[in-house]
């Protein structure tokens, strides 16, 4: 049996698709599984055993540009594509752009989500066999239930993300922590003053801790903490994602925002506190007894707004929203602490 999937980006949105790939191979040991996905992201879809073929492209810049030259190269990417006859072609994104990207595969039609489960109800007329999945779950689940129709299986209850065995020559270090502190959106950062509380907590405890940076805004944010905590550390460079993969592995624990490395630690199974505001955890958080999506108490009328500026806050304002400023250090700790005493091989 041979499948596509079409998922292409984002990161945390390729992790939660792992667990469909691992229930595939669980119900069809011999399924080859060839999967499309941005360029960028190739080298993390390869970590899944599941994955027979990575398929990369360049969508976004191909429809950035628009050149006649990224049009030739979307021609021959196609023509490339179309080699192979899939079983079953399944776009698990639910998007306009990938129901596209999925018309251009050969095979026998494609499985989606129908009109009333799509995230842009339009695709379902791309599709030959649609199929009906609640909205309201998380993204993890809705994926395996569309999987799971689409091929004639029910998914067990137990997850299973499936990544785990390529980090097995990583030591676990009990008193490491790695604190992720960027974001792709000014609402969803926290405090630096609330992350300088938190570290000196951490460190008073007994734990290093390492902050992981991405941008040289995050590196200068990273430097503040640290001044105020000399024996915290970060990386000199930025680090490749299996680098910082393999740090996520290494840690006891992690404290991250609402971003793709917080997803692949909670992938990765480290005991993971994740930080909301702007945006709702309930559909698209960390998943997992060993993760907690953690947000103020007493939730404000406006969350979650899902807007990258807040409409509290002058026009171009760096200053951290009331949604994620009312989270404290102490609160985040103590999170922290309940996660690594579930988890024994922590301790």
């Amino acid at each position: 049996m041979r499948i596509l999937l079409i998922k292409m980006s984002s990161m945390g949105d390729i992790f939660h698709t792992f667990p469909a790939i691992s229930d595939i191979k669980q119900h069809y040991p011999d399924a080859e599984i060839d999967w499309v996905v941005e360029d960028s992201f190739s080298e993390i879809v390869d970590w899944h055993p599941g994955v027979h073929k990575v398929i990369p492209i360049n969508l976004r810049r191909w429809v950035k540009t628009r050149s006649k030259k990224h049009w030739q190269e979307f021609k021959d990417w196609r023509n490339s594509v179309r080699n192979t006859t899939y079983d079953y072609i399944i776009d698990v994104q639910g998007l306009l752009k990938s129901a596209i990207v999925a018309k251009c595969a050969k095979g026998h039609g494609i499985d989606g989500y129908a009109k009333t489960s799509a995230r842009e109800p339009v695709t379902h007329w791309f599709y030959k066999r649609q199929h009906i999945v609640d909205k309201d779950q998380h993204a993890v689940e809705r994926t395996r239930q569309l999987v799971g129709k689409a091929l004639g299986y029910t998914p067990t209850p137990k997850l299973n993300f499936g990544i785990n065995q390529n980090f097995v020559q990583v030591a676990k270090n009990p008193r490491k922590l790695i604190f992720i502190i960027g974001t792709s959106w000014v609402t969803k950062l926290w405090a630096t003053g609330e992350w300088q509380a938190l570290t000196k907590i951490a460190i008073d405890a007994g734990f290093s801790v390492e902050i992981i940076w991405g941008s040289p805004e995050e590196q200068a944010i990273a430097d503040q903490i640290i001044e105020f905590c000399p024996q915290a550390t970060r990386p000199e460079h930025r680090l490749s994602i299996t680098t910082i993969a393999e740090k996520l592995v290494e840690a006891a624990g992690v404290i991250g925002l609402d971003t793709g490395f917080s997803h692949l630690a909670g992938a990765l199974e480290t005991p993971t506190i994740a930080l909301y505001g702007a945006t709702s955890p309930v559909k698209v958080g960390l998943i997992g007894e060993h993760t907690q999506n953690l947000q103020i108490t007493e939730k404000l009328e406006c969350m979650p707004c899902h807007k990258r500026h807040c409409k509290w806050l002058p026009e171009n304002s760096t200053d951290t929203p009331a949604c994620m400023s009312g989270i404290k250090a102490e609160a985040v700790w103590h999170a922290l602490q309940q996660k690594l005493l579930a988890h024994p091989y922590n301790n």
